[in-house]
Order: structure tokens, then C-alpha cells, then sequence
């Protein structure tokens, strides 16, 4: 059962996790992390600490603060659409929200500048978050990411994707019973499909093979051939239908898939389990 336990979170974390950011919390210590929230605790760029709080002390204890985001908790159908720091005497934007305590210790979320944050519901935004990272070296964002600003050296960046127009699946009941029909759903659908090809995952790798230390001899008078040798390479008549190739992000479009079904069904397997 452990086994199995273990496979299916494998299989979750290979999927891309293209669901919008629900909510943001700040937290002092890393043991205490909030249920169903994943911490930031390591820059981007340079995988080192990332503390927003980075205040020089050599007498006292150090303080600290970490940026957790979650993907099921927060208010239903709502989902973060922007982010933006500001100073501390500046007051927050219109309809946005912002963090003033640690949700472990209760203390004062912010030193000088703050992360404020905009809550959106589903089918009246065109675009949310996906994900936030930080950035110790960077002074820009990386590529996909948008800069939301600085907050004690600390470089906060955040990716927009499309918005989906269905309701985020709840960990309710009913979106049980959801699970569970989309699972038999996809059960009568296998059995209807052909099995011409095996459909492989993109993050997966060949294993690699130990490397034997074998002594290569190389003289002069000694010529390899490969079996391929002499051998024209010529297109298959088959593939010249295909010579014109559509844009590549139009090809993008066309294979992006978000996986809310499968992660959804993994999810429930695991609970049943």
C-alpha cells in the first residue's frame, strides 16, 4: 500500500501544474508550514535562502518570513490574478489584499516593503497566476515571468496563463463523487479507443548506463564503417504531404492540455486507497 502510495505521488508531481494560484500566507518557521500550502524557501536563480525578511542581527534571534502559496485553500472560485509590492507607508490598491500577520506565530508579516495580492473570481478574469518565484541575482525576471518588485533584495516574479472557466475542483463530498464519475467516464472511453501507440509522459528519461572504462586502441591503419555508411538518406515519399510546418505556437496551443482530470483521478485513487 505504501508502495503504491508513493508511485501516485510520483506520477502528481510529473504532471505540469498549470492550476491557478487560490491564496498566499507568510510564515516565520519552515517546520510549520500551513496544510496544503507549499513554502518558498529557496531562490530561483541561485537556490539560496529566501528569507523576505534578511535582517542583519549577531545578539538577538534571527527573524524570518516565507512566501507560501496553495492551490486548493483560500476563498471558493476565487483565484489570484495579481500581485504587487509595495512600501510600507503606502497605502494598499483598490481591491487588493494584503498580508499583516504570520499565519504560525502571529507576528508582523512585513520589515519595509509588503507583497499585496488581488483575489479574482473564475469566469471574470481572462488570465491568473500559476506560479511565484524569487530571485536573489536576477534583476529582471526570467523568461515566462512577469517582475512584481523587490522586497529586501529579494526580486518576486510571477507567471500569468489562461484563466479556466470551470470552477476549481473542492475537496468536498461531492467533488468525490465528481472523481469518481469522471473515473468510470474515462474507463468506458479507454476501452472505445484504439491502442496504436503508447502515449509517454514528456518528462521521462531514459536511464542512464554506467559507463564502462573500456581502453580504445586507435591506429592508422585501422578504418571503422557503421552499418549506415554509403547509405543516401532520402525522405519517405509517405511524409511529403507534411513539408509545410504550422507555427510553432500555434502548435503549442493546440497540445496544451492542464491534466485536472488525471491529477484529479490520482487523487482520488490515493484516498480510496
Amino acid at each position: 500500500m505504501l508502495g503504491q502510495n508513493n508511485i501516485l505521488n510520483t506520477v502528481i508531481c510529473c504532471l505540469p501544474d498549470n492550476r491557478p494560484i487560490t491564496s498566499l500566507q507568510l510564515i516565520e518557521d519552515l517546520q510549520r508550514v500551513p496544510e496544503n500550502f507549499q513554502v518558498i524557501n529557496k531562490t530561483y536563480d541561485q537556490d539560496a535562502d529566501a528569507d523576505l525578511w534578511r535582517e542583519k542581527t549577531l545578539i538577538s534571534k534571527r527573524t524570518t518570513r516565507y512566501l507560501c502559496q496553495s492551490k486548493t485553500e483560500g476563498l471558493p472560485d476565487y483565484v489570484v490574478s495579481k500581485v504587487k509590492v509595495i512600501n510600507e507607508k503606502e497605502s494598499v490598491p483598490e481591491g487588493f489584499s494584503q498580508l499583516t500577520r504570520t499565519s504560525d506565530t502571529e507576528q508582523k508579516a512585513w520589515r519595509k516593503k509588503q507583497l499585496v495580492y488581488q483575489l479574482t473570481k473564475i469566469g471574470s478574469t481572462v488570465q491568473c497566476i500559476t506560479d511565484i518565484l524569487l530571485c536573489s541575482r536576477f534583476r529582471n525576471a526570467p523568461q515566462g515571468f512577469t517582475m512584481a518588485g523587490e522586497i529586501n533584495g529579494i526580486v518576486i516574479c510571477f507567471k500569468l496563463s489562461n484563466a479556466s472557466r470551470t470552477p476549481l475542483p473542492t475537496n468536498s463530498g461531492a467533488g468525490v463523487v465528481k472523481v469518481q464519475q469522471g473515473v468510470a467516464k474515462t474507463k468506458i472511453i479507454a476501452t472505445q479507443l484504439d491502442r496504436d501507440y503508447v502515449q509517454l509522459l514528456s518528462t521521462y528519461r531514459m536511464p542512464q548506463v554506467a559507463n564502462n572504462k573500456t581502453q580504445i586502441y586507435s591506429y592508422s591503419t585501422f578504418k571503422m564503417h557503421a552499418e549506415v555508411d554509403g547509405v543516401p538518406f532520402i525522405l519517405n515519399p509517405c511524409l511529403r504531404e507534411y513539408g509545410s510546418i504550422k507555427n510553432l505556437g500555434m502548435q503549442m496551443a493546440a497540445l496544451e492540455y492542464n491534466f485536472d482530470l488525471e491529477r484529479n483521478v490520482l487523487r482520488t485513487t490515493k484516498t480510496l486507497a
